[in-house]
């Protein structure tokens, strides 16, 4: 703390100042989740948040508008036409995708989020809002296809941050992806909540069980994003 000698007067801490509007601006995306507005706030907040995440030096957390244009850039270049998605939340990403990919599943596990989604894509026929376990739900879209599809995977959704209970349900999805005749790909978002720390396995955990049991596929991080790719097809991959 700091003490102005001229007027007397008190000047908290710089930090202290940050985390006061780092509450307020927190409170405020609470309040706007409650109306339906925060669509909307998400959707043109992404401009502000990639800008920011440059000057800062492009910290770890990567922003949406970059996830975006990875999901975009692997489904042009490996040919996918098919997107499946868990933790629709508020379909940012199926919005910034419906034109990119002739078909699009997304698995969201809270009903009011699922219907939600369905009642915003409600018009675009090509784009399916699942609500379910997506333990379940996957198996189930694997068995309809007949290409490889392009599987964008919250690690957050998967509770492998902070959710007890639901520990293994990243795991079941990528063995059950990878475990399919077709070469899928895999991209997995959050990728710094694999810790290995508290029972959450490492990147390189996952990495290492990919590669040792699924030996045709290949596995990397960038921009914390975990991309499982086969290998035949690793030198097209960024």
């Amino acid at each position: 703390m700091t003490f102005d000698l001229l007027d007397g007067s008190f000047h908290p801490p710089l930090f202290l100042e940050t985390l006061c509007r780092e509450e307020i601006l927190n409170a405020f995306r609470r309040l706007l989740q409650r109306t339906p507005f925060y669509g909307v706030y998400k959707a043109f907040g992404h401009y502000p948040d990639y800008w920011y995440w440059i000057l800062r030096g492009r910290p770890t957390r990567s922003p949406h508008l970059l996830k975006q244009k990875t999901v975009r850039e692997y489904g042009e270049k490996f040919k996918v036409n098919t997107l499946i998605e868990t933790g629709t939340y508020y379909g940012e990403m199926v919005a910034a995708m419906k034109r990119n990919f002739s078909q699009i599943y997304s698995v969201e596990s809270v009903p009011g989020l699922a219907e939600r989604a369905r009642k915003k894509f409600a018009a675009e026929a090509h784009i399916k809002i699942i609500c379910g376990d997506s333990r379940i739900v996957i198996p189930e879209l694997l068995d309809k296809l007949s290409r490889p599809a392009l599987f964008w995977l919250d690690a957050g959704y998967y509770g492998w941050i902070g959710k007890q209970g639901e520990s293994d349900r990243l795991s079941i999805e990528i063995k059950s992806i990878l475990s399919d005749p077709l070469e899928h790909i895999i991209l997995l978002d959050d990728a710094r909540g694999l810790t290995g720390r508290d029972g959450v396995p490492s990147a390189s955990d996952v990495k290492a069980y990919v590669e040792s049991t699924f030996a045709k596929r290949s596995v990397e991080v960038k921009y914390d994003i975990l991309r499982i790719i086969p290998r035949s097809l690793s030198d097209g991959a960024d």
